[in-house]
């Protein structure tokens, strides 16, 4: 979740550091849940998108709760430094101080509880699965001609849904950053999961003609790496998504249906 051309080897061994740090202080945070393979995406995206933000509102004095914002030096005027100094600031902000790590793990905090995120990771992913066995559901609705495509080659949704939902769409190499920060932005506006759900939905329905040509291996193949990623590109891929129309009362509707058939499935005999 790390990787990337833009960064130096030096910057990737402070985010990995970081990134084991928040990891751990989330872990002991929600004894519940404990670590979870997922949550090392969504903490390296926040680690990459909020890094310089955080030095920055550091430096201007304006994070109550940190160390950093209680030091006289952090109000020096950050407007009047040349940028290179201001980098050169940053940096030392980071060095000296834990400030990201701090930040970082407040916003995964607040996922966790007010957004219920921690529900993605709990112990053996019942939530998780759940959300793959809706999302099948909404493809039969939505896009009956690929769920019988699916049907015919044996395709269990869950083999993709999975990393999709557990890293909020991060699992899919080729999917942009701008394209994630979108959707997490509707995310945190709505407090809703629906948007995921849109996203990948859409993301099908712009496939659908693609998917339709392969047999099983060619589909996971296509669906886990996404060779051509301009359809996940933010001004294609969004607007598809809101154009869909999925409500929280269908969600419940078909959550409740999905409940409900698991719970008489589990009371049958076993063979």
């Amino acid at each position: 979740p790390l990787s990337g051309n833009t960064l130096t080897s030096e910057m990737k061994i402070d985010l990995q550091n970081k990134l084991r740090s928040v990891l751990h202080a989330l872990a002991a945070q929600h004894e519940g849940v404990g670590y979870c393979q997922g949550m090392d995406y969504v903490v390296a995206h926040l680690l990459r998108v909020l890094q310089d933000t955080i030095l920055l509102r550091a430096i201007q004095g304006c994070l109550p709760g940190t160390a950093v914002s209680n030091r006289p030096e952090s109000l020096i005027s950050w407007r009047e430094m040349p940028s290179e100094q201001l980098k050169s600031r940053m940096n030392e902000f980071n060095r000296q101080s834990e400030v990201v790590e701090e930040t970082v793990f407040r916003v995964m905090d607040t996922l966790f509880t007010t957004y219920n995120l921690q529900h993605m990771y709990w112990p053996e992913l019942r939530c998780l699965k759940t959300c793959c066995r809706v999302f099948e559901s909404l493809i039969k609705r939505k896009l009956p001609v690929l769920a019988d495509h699916f049907e015919h080659h044996d395709l269990n949704v869950g083999l993709f849904a999975l990393g999709w939902f557990q890293t909020l769409f991060l699992y899919l190499p080729s999917m942009p950053s701008a394209t994630v920060c979108h959707m997490w932005d509707i995310w945190l506006v709505e407090r809703s999961f629906k948007i995921f759900f849109r996203v990948g939905t859409a993301i099908l329905f712009l496939s659908q003609p693609t998917l339709l040509n392969h047999d099983l291996e060619g589909m996971m193949t296509y669906l886990n790496t996404f060779p051509d990623a301009t359809l996940l590109r933010r001004d294609i891929l969004i607007p598809c998504a809101l154009q869909i129309k999925i409500t929280n009362r269908m969600l419940v509707e078909i959550e409740m249906n999905v409940t409900s058939f698991q719970q008489e499935k589990a009371k049958l005999p076993k063979p």
